[in-house]
């Protein structure tokens, strides 16, 4: 294992190590309907990561002839690469969400992935680092790498995108006048090459239990012997347990399930839409006591779920979850807490002062305190999102279309909201 504290003093606190021995590789695209042009592959130093560029062409496409260890090693690639090294990320308007998000809450995708992999790559860190460094910034170790092969998914998530969920895109077609459809590709040659070499591999989507590609590609690292090597991480919204892949988990060498649920009750059944509150609960806790899978839950803060953050402490408490992250809402302002008006950022507030207090006992070392640093940092996040009147005016708006086909109204559901509809 290596040791977080000294790649952070050797390479810096504000490092991300994803550009350096990670990346995160596409197989599809949206595209406007009616435009049968070809849609790349692409690839990017992380999934949260954005081309911080004007009136550029895409750096992270995979043009026909060009390898993924090509792309890799783009001059924008090595440029990230250098930012991060110079201590200048924040710089950087690609990783905006990350900035964001550490400080609203003190916490980030970049802090988490660092973690990670600490634990889980064995080749010294802070020198495959420096070798990059010394070569120029390029790098020709790919250790990690998260695979999005479609957006096949059966949820459509209030905060959601159609990129990341067919159902969702279903959804913007028909209320938003979304024109857009999804082009599938084979994944480029040097991409199984490229497997011998990783440590770890995460599938994301969509819904990754439900994508055939990634029942393909777990059957392909079997049969290739290489699984035993590698540990996966998968994206699960807990409507499904995998059932079929329990005895092919088993021949890896690690599995780790992040779920997502940021509810309870009508809220989950509100934001991810296609929930059914008793299932997900049903299919958290299977995963949870299943041999062989670690599982870690993941809260997305919304102006939606806020006012009922307590409720969820206390289920995970109550289930014993002691492994969890929370992520403010990103690409999507109007349902941030910019969007929570100041009477109902006070109810939030009081409700997550009263709850901790059931847990002020635990101390700071035990896996128990997680709950008290989660209230916390939900309490950072409300006071350090400022409220702002357009992003109320937009919330409205999105909510007034997603009531259309919600089972019931928000209003309903939390009805701290009702006099704002």
């Amino acid at each position: 294992m290596n040791d977080l504290d000294k790649i952070y003093k050797e390479l810096g606190e504000g490092i991300c190590l994803f550009p350096f021995i990670g990346s995160f590789y596409k197989t599809f695209g949206n595209q406007e309907a009616g435009d049968n042009k070809s849609i790349p592959n692409s690839i990017l130093p992380c999934s949260l990561a954005r081309w911080d560029g004007e009136n550029e062409s895409n750096p992270w496409e995979i043009e026909p002839g060009t390898t993924i260890a090509d792309a890799r090693n783009s001059d924008h690639y090595k440029h990230t690469r250098q930012k991060f090294l110079a201590g200048e990320w924040k710089d950087l308007t690609g990783c905006v969400t990350c900035h964001v998000s550490e400080e609203l809450s003190g916490s980030s995708p970049r802090m988490a992935n660092n973690q990670f992999f600490a634990e889980n790559i064995e080749e010294d860190i802070v020198e495959l680092v420096k070798e990059i460094q010394a070569n120029g910034y390029t790098s020709n170790k790919l250790k990690a790498m998260d695979y999005f092969p479609s957006n096949y998914c059966n949820y459509e998530c209030a905060m959601c995108q159609g990129g990341a969920s067919s159902k969702r895109l279903t959804f913007e077609t028909k209320y938003h006048n979304v024109d857009q459809r999804i082009v599938f590709n084979e994944a480029d040659e040097d991409f199984y090459e490229l497997l011998s070499s990783l440590e770890i591999l995460g599938f994301t989507g969509g819904e990754t239990i439900l994508q055939k590609q990634v029942h393909q590609l777990i059957d392909y690292l079997i049969e290739k012997d290489l699984a035993k090597n590698i540990s996966i991480t998968l994206l699960t919204n807990a409507s499904n347990y995998p059932e079929q892949l329990i005895e092919k988990f088993k021949q890896f060498k690690k599995v780790m399930y992040t779920v997502s649920i940021d509810g309870t009750g009508d809220v989950i059944e509100y934001q991810r839409r296609g929930a059914n509150w008793n299932n997900v609960q049903e299919v958290a806790r299977k995963i949870y006591n299943t041999p062989h899978i670690h599982e870690f839950i993941n809260y997305v803060v919304t102006s939606m779920n806020i006012l009922n953050a307590m409720d969820w402490i206390d289920w995970m408490h109550d289930n014993d979850f002691k492994w969890f992250s929370i992520s403010p809402v990103t690409r999507a302002d109007q349902l941030s807490l910019l969007s929570l008006p100041n009477d109902l950022r006070k109810i939030a507030l009081d409700r997550l002062h009263q709850g901790r207090k059931k847990y002020e006992h635990y101390v700071e070392g035990v896996d128990e305190f997680n709950y008290v640093r989660a209230i916390d940092q939900l309490i950072d996040i409300i006071n350090q999102s400022n409220f702002d009147p357009d992003q109320l005016e937009q919330f409205v708006n999105h909510i007034k279309i997603e009531n259309r086909v919600s089972k019931k109204p928000l209003h309903e559901v939390v009805p701290e909201w009702a006099p704002y509809f």
